[in-house]
């Protein structure tokens, strides 16, 4: 995704409002910045965001609440902005749906690097094919992972709404099936060591993932914890080649 990205800032502080907003045109960025819930959900209602940067404290209701009222109906990227740095605040934004999580004051480098970060990751659909004209696809169960349109589609066709973090987790586990992979490998393998390496940041995405795919997200038969070691995709993954066409053919 370009730097014409749109970003969305939310934030009830005009000072800080501004200054994320300035730090992100200068970066090349289109901005809209509001101080409360309410305009949030007036903005994605009219679509063009590609990202939203979200205040945990917000004068007309708690940020984590927005954000859960948000992931009922989409699965735009979420990068969490707060005062407070703590592992439970951290759980509190993954269990809500963020794709990343900011505390401040923060490093404004810091800052566009995980915008870039979390756009890349949401890009998808936006990618050209391989030049080859196919795409790598990992089917188990019923359910298609679509590496090149970053999609997840079950039995029936139908997609299988995935923030960023989920499909990368995901893809993670299917690409080792009946393997079990720590905690450890999978902040490798699907933030590039971003996050601090704490494990219940792992454990969220795991039980949202299995809300998703899993009949009995309680019992899972799927996604399986392997005490003291991490988690495994207990399932027969078949890797495929799908030709294409070009997504920006005419």
């Amino acid at each position: 995704m370009a730097n014409s990205s749109r970003i969305l800032v939310v934030e009830d502080d005009a000072q800080v409002r501004a200054m994320v907003s300035t730090l992100l045109g200068r970066a090349g960025y289109r901005v809209e910045a509001v101080p409360r819930a309410r305009d949030m959900r007036r903005a994605v209602a009219e679509g063009g965001v590609d990202l939203v940067l979200l205040d945990v404290l917000l004068p007309d209701g708690d940020g984590f609440e927005a954000l859960r009222q948000l992931r009922e109906s989409s699965d735009l990227p979420v990068i969490m902005l707060t005062g407070v740095d703590g592992p439970d605040d951290r759980v509190h934004g993954l269990e809500s749906g963020a794709d990343d999580y900011v505390c401040k004051p923060f490093n404004p480098n810091e800052l566009i690097a995980r915008v870039r970060s979390v756009l890349r990751r949401a890009d998808g659909l936006g990618r050209a094919i391989d030049p080859s004209g196919t795409s790598t696809v990992y089917s188990f169960t019923g359910y298609d992972i679509d590496v090149t349109r970053r999609t997840l589609t079950d039995g029936g066709g139908r997609d299988i709404e995935l923030t960023a973090g989920e499909f990368d987790l995901l893809l993670a586990l299917a690409e080792a099936p009946n393997r079990p992979l720590s905690r450890d490998q999978l902040l490798d393998k699907t933030r590039s060591r971003e996050w601090s390496p704490y494990d219940r940041s792992i454990d969220v995405l795991i039980g949202r993932l299995r809300k998703k795919i899993e009949e009995n997200p309680g019992k899972p038969a799927l996604i399986k914890t392997v005490r003291t070691v991490g988690y495994v995709l207990a399932a027969q993954v078949e890797r495929r080649q799908i030709r294409r066409v070009p997504l920006n053919a005419g």
